[in-house]
């Protein structure tokens, strides 16, 4: 199962300072609270001029630049029965429900996901109740 992330569409939903002033920001962003594996964050246009081969990998995703297409049209080339799309574009929803994939609300998705860090300025440490909480977000069905 792979997700995607539909990345200009999900810039829209965060604060300028939670990752929304720019593409780049907002994939630092995205990666510091971790996100499953494997994953495919998806733009549209093309990549920034100084992007190099080494940034279509960032940590545990993969980046695409739809280029002349839509990132709507990539995601919908890629994804496959079981995969897992955030966007809150409601005919990429549809579509992507048409090829069995699970859709999941950017909100839903974001609440789930670790803070950068504590107050302390330290990263919070992972427990069992964080791999649970994973665990049950994964395991529940985004449709009820």
């Amino acid at each position: 199962m792979t997700w995607f992330f539909d990345g200009n569409n999900l810039m829209g939903f965060l604060r300028r300072d939670a990752g929304r002033g720019s593409r780049e920001s907002f994939l630092e962003w995205l990666l510091e609270r971790g996100v499953p594996s494997p994953a495919v964050v998806v733009f549209d246009g093309p990549p920034p001029p100084e992007a190099a081969a080494s940034q279509l990998r960032r940590g545990k995703a993969s980046v695409l630049y739809a280029g002349k297409a839509t990132a709507d049209s990539a995601i919908l080339a890629r994804v496959r029965p079981g995969d897992r799309v955030v966007t809150a574009d409601r005919e990429l929803a549809l579509r992507c429900r048409d090829r069995r994939a699970q859709v999941v609300a950017p909100a839903r998705f974001f609440a789930s996901m670790k803070p950068n860090r504590t107050e302390g300025g330290e990263k919070p440490s992972t427990t069992a109740v964080d791999v649970e909480a994973w665990l049950e977000f994964f395991r529940h069905d985004p449709e009820e």
